[in-house]
């Protein structure tokens, strides 16, 4: 399991989500991409970081 670095939390959620949309993207179309980046980042950034997490927890890439 990775550990968390907190030093550097902000940059790596940053990075883990701009994987995450694109990913989004990938599967499901650029505007679905563009409403998952706005609602993380603006309706619920809470989300975001618990998903950053539980993929830390379970040794996922968080790339």
């Amino acid at each position: 399991m990775k550990t968390i670095d907190y030093g550097t939390l902000e940059a790596d959620v940053a990075e883990w989500m701009r994987g995450h949309v694109e990913r989004v993207k990938e599967h499901c179309g650029e505007g679905e991409a563009y409403a998952e980046a706005v609602r993380l980042l603006d309706d619920d950034p809470w989300q975001a970081l618990q998903w950053y997490v539980e993929d830390v927890r379970q040794g996922l890439s968080t790339v």
